[in-house]
């Protein structure tokens, strides 16, 4: 379990994160919600030990911070199997290519990944992290850029992801999404957590 103690973040004398004391279930998925500049990725790089708290604590089972996905990925000028394949190679992983294969991205490996849409290469992101096939899942706006038959195949795949009972923590706008794929549903607002709920629950509770 990850447990955040009167955690609070502060850049630049603005309060990004401001006294949160949560805690997030393992083996469970949940989902942070809210407005852009709510606090959701800072949220997320603290769980994942990218930034430590500027106060309070987080008890965690990390050590350090494992392969999560960001918003902004980076990329390396080459094609997309050598994207899909150096941060495995580097860290010497066995390699799960479930998603690369259900995204079909054999079909594009060739290709350099400049030339490559918004929704293939957030297809290619998605791979990436996944094929680290890790027990604790950090993932930062997932869906952005996907098509609707792109995002659907998301969705299925998360959910199988679920089955194996992992620790998955993921930032969405989409309350349809999160209501399909989460246990647990946090609602950011200006840096304090509004809502936290199950998900049936917090439906009932917030009206968006």
């Amino acid at each position: 379990m990850f447990s955040f103690k009167n955690v609070s973040f502060i850049k630049s004398n603005n309060i990004i994160l401001d006294n949160i004391s949560c805690k997030i279930p393992n083996n469970k998925t949940t989902v942070i919600m809210g407005k852009n500049g709510s606090g959701k990725t800072t949220f997320l790089k603290i769980l994942n030990k990218i930034f430590p708290p500027t106060l309070g604590n987080l008890d965690s089972n990390l050590d350090k911070p494992v392969p999560m996905l960001f918003q902004s990925p980076i990329i390396f000028e080459n094609t997309v199997e050598y994207n899909y394949l150096i941060l495995n190679k580097i860290k010497n992983n066995v390699i799960n290519k479930k998603w690369f294969d259900a995204f079909s991205l054999n079909q594009i490996k060739n290709k350099n990944i400049n030339t490559l849409s918004g929704g293939e290469k957030q297809k290619l992101f998605l791979s990436r992290i996944m094929s680290f096939d890790q027990n604790n899942l950090f993932l930062d706006e997932p869906n952005q850029g996907l098509d609707l038959e792109s995002e659907k195949l998301f969705v299925n795949l998360l959910l199988n992801e679920k089955q194996k009972n992992k620790t998955i923590v993921l930032t969405l706008h989409d309350f349809k999404i999160a209501q399909k794929i989460a246990d647990f549903i946090i609602y950011l607002d200006k840096g304090k957590v509004l809502l936290f709920e199950e998900t049936s629950i917090f439906f009932k509770k917030f009206d968006y």
